[in-house]
């Protein structure tokens, strides 16, 4: 039996072979690697309608064409028309701008004021900590997409209106995530050295503790942008969003649900579209999530 296969004992505890880890690592690696070059792939196309449609497609997506309305996916249309005779692959390149866009702003909000607030309450502590924490289960326990619903009928119809209500509803997640992150952080020695020179509380989570933060947010931003992207045509679904004629792929998916039984392709392509961001941008984050918590795509354990 070779010594690769053999099991160490040392001090009576099995070790596993150093052989067992550089296999499992490469295996974890290789797939994490497939993830973020098909996952990149995906949002790079993506990015690529929503900065340039142009280059995907050369109809116009308000134009009126003089073929029959609701005609088959086929040469002259590749994905057929819509209700009124529009080229429908240029209504769902064109609409990724503003899905994209929503989705980012959202995500913005969230992320800039939960890691203030989860700042703050880590780094403070004590009656602070205890009041924004307090704000932040109050958020937490009530049904998310629920509230925002709420919100944005209050606010009106449109697409402001829903950047508004999901970006409220967006940064508790944050807040709780840098909390916990700033905690178990605050007693280490960088920190303490620095408090022991005299640097004040807003310098050392600038300086000392956000740099080392920046990965795992970078990792929980690209996972939150397909959350945000279903969240945001859910809103336009149910005629909150977006309204006719833009076309938002929530919008689409309204206007299409009318014309299901006749018209397939003007519900199916849209969520597929939607379908595709959420997976790409998932396996994206995926792959970020490694590089923050220290793991390499090369496969090499150091």
């Amino acid at each position: 039996m070779s010594m690769d296969a053999d099991v160490a004992v040392a001090g009576g505890r099995p070790e596993v072979p150093r052989t067992t880890f550089r296999r499992t690592w490469s295996r974890s690696a290789h797939s994490r690697q497939v993830f973020v070059v098909v996952g990149g792939l995906i949002v790079a196309v993506f990015l690529v309608a929503a900065i340039a449609p142009g280059l995907l497609t050369s109809h116009n997506p308000s134009a009126l064409y003089s073929g029959p309305a609701t005609a088959a996916p086929g040469s002259g249309h590749l994905l057929g028309t819509d209700e009124l005779g529009r080229d429908f692959f240029a209504r769902l390149v064109y609409g990724t701008r503003s899905s994209l866009v929503m989705s980012v702003l959202i995500v913005a909000i969230g992320a800039v004021l939960g890691t203030v607030v989860g700042v703050t309450a880590g780094l403070f502590g004590g009656w602070i900590d205890e009041v924004l924490m307090r704000v932040v289960d109050l958020f937490l326990s009530l049904p998310g997409f629920v509230l925002a619903l709420a919100l944005a009928a209050a606010l009106g119809r449109g697409e402001r209106s829903v950047v508004i209500a999901l970006g409220i509803i967006w940064w508790p997640g944050y807040a709780r995530l840098f909390r916990g992150m700033v905690i178990a952080m605050k007693h280490r020695l960088h920190v303490e050295s620095a408090r022991a020179l005299g640097a004040g509380n807003f310098r050392i989570a600038r300086r000392h503790m956000l740099p080392f933060m920046y990965g795992q947010l970078n990792a929980r931003i690209t996972q939150d942008l397909g959350y945000a992207l279903v969240n945001v045509a859910g809103l336009s679904f149910v005629g909150l969003g977006a309204q006719p004629p833009s076309p938002e792929w929530g919008s689409l998916l309204q206007t299409g649900l009318q014309y299901v039984a006749t018209a397939w392709w003007l519900t199916v392509f849209p969520g597929l579209a939607i379908t595709l961001w959420t997976v790409g941008i998932a396996m994206l984050g995926d792959g970020l999530s490694g590089f923050a918590r220290g793991e390499r795509l090369t496969g090499e354990r150091d």
